[in-house]
């Protein structure tokens, strides 16, 4: 269990929901600090493997292994203070030779390099989950098995997804149920015996009601849904959040679109709305075109009092996948906006270029988080 650490070094930009379904509205605010019954959650987007990006690994480690550690070094800190920190998984860890997009497999070491930084939870239900079938998405579990990586999403067979999920994680009391669907797959999702969790409201049902069986305290869905490159969330995912919300869900993270959508509550027809966070846009990429080159960190701030579990506070971190040359590559590294516009001098010179995407890049997320 990771021991939480609060270090608070600059006023991050926030904001806070009024009202169920209302837009947000924005302000600065600080972390809480926790108690024994507070745990602090922190959401990623899509992980991705672009060929330029394990290119850039094997650089990085000398041309004698993949090292993905610095491309995490400005934002650890802000994954390594969470008790839980989750991200979505969508490269598989299919082994050699490592391919990028269409048909993604990436070296194992950027798994560890994300258990590095302090991911805990991994979902892999997504659209390239099947990229190279059944033995990709068998070699993925195995290897996120092997360095002890909690997942949920896909599932070699139908006995391991009846013990295995929901994915139940507990921290300082609080009993966490994760649950983990896709619209789809690239390739056919039926290749038995091995499953992937895919977007059936029936199905869907059943597991919250199983979920509420195992006693969770709080109960989290991440989708991967939506229209990609629309900085919008579409009514499908509205009327799937809905579902959720009516159904017991206490909180929905959404990913795929590989933009940032808004943040907003939903009804769920009894005393608290549900946070739906519907796209935190890519957490480390090549693509590099407006608004698909960053993404936020979603924190969420979960209290117990008298056995009843609450969210008690959120708020998003924005940060900015660099693309600088180096070493006859073109190497990566993300940058917490908030840190580089109050502390420039703790990180490279950005060129006008760069600076000017990074600030397009702030103002966007502004504009659409609002």
């Amino acid at each position: 269990m990771k021991s939480l650490v609060v270090t608070i070094c600059l006023v991050f930009y926030a904001l806070c929901l009024t009202g169920c379904g209302g837009d947000a509205s924005n302000r600065h605010i600080r972390s809480a600090i926790s108690s024994p019954d507070t745990i602090k959650l922190i959401f990623a987007g899509d992980v991705m493997g672009h060929s330029v990006q394990t290119k850039a690994a094997w650089r990085e480690g000398g041309d004698s292994s993949y090292i993905y550690d610095p491309v995490f070094q400005w934002i650890k800190k802000y994954i390594s203070e969470a008790d839980i920190a989750i991200a979505n998984l969508e490269v598989t860890f299919a082994g050699a030779p490592y391919q990028g997009y269409p048909t993604f497999s990436s070296p194992v070491q950027l798994a560890t390099s994300l258990q590095h930084t302090g991911f805990d939870v991994l979902m892999t239900a997504n659209n390239h989950t099947l990229d190279h079938h059944v033995k990709g998405l068998e070699r993925t579990i195995d290897v996120l098995d092997s360095l002890g990586i909690a997942h949920t999403g896909t599932f070699k067979d139908a006995a391991s997804r009846q013990e295995t999920y929901p994915l139940i994680i507990e921290r300082k009391g609080i009993r966490l149920a994760f649950l983990n669907y896709t619209y789809g797959t690239n390739m056919p999702p039926e290749q038995p015996p091995a499953i992937v969790n895919c977007i059936d409201t029936l199905q869907m049902a059943v597991d919250l009601a199983n979920a509420r069986k195992l006693a969770a305290d709080f109960i989290i869905a991440c989708l991967h849904w939506g229209n990609e490159y629309q900085t919008k969330e579409n009514e499908y995912q509205r009327q799937v959040a809905g579902f959720l919300a009516r159904n017991g869900c206490n909180l929905i993270v959404g990913a795929h679109p590989h933009v940032i959508q808004p943040i907003k509550k939903v009804d769920n027809q009894m005393v608290d709305s549900v946070l739906v966070a519907y796209s935190l846009g890519n957490f480390v990429s090549n693509q590099r075109w407006r608004y698909s080159d960053g993404g936020i960190m979603l924190e969420v701030n979960l209290i117990k009092t008298d056995s009843i579990t609450t969210l008690d506070s959120f708020r998003y971190e924005p940060f900015w996948v660099y693309r600088y040359p180096a070493n006859n590559a073109q190497v990566y590294r993300l940058i917490p906006v908030d840190d580089y516009l109050n502390h420039p001098e703790s990180f490279p010179t950005l060129n006008s270029a760069d600076e000017k995407k990074l600030l397009q890049f702030y103002e966007d997320t502004k504009g659409i988080i609002r």
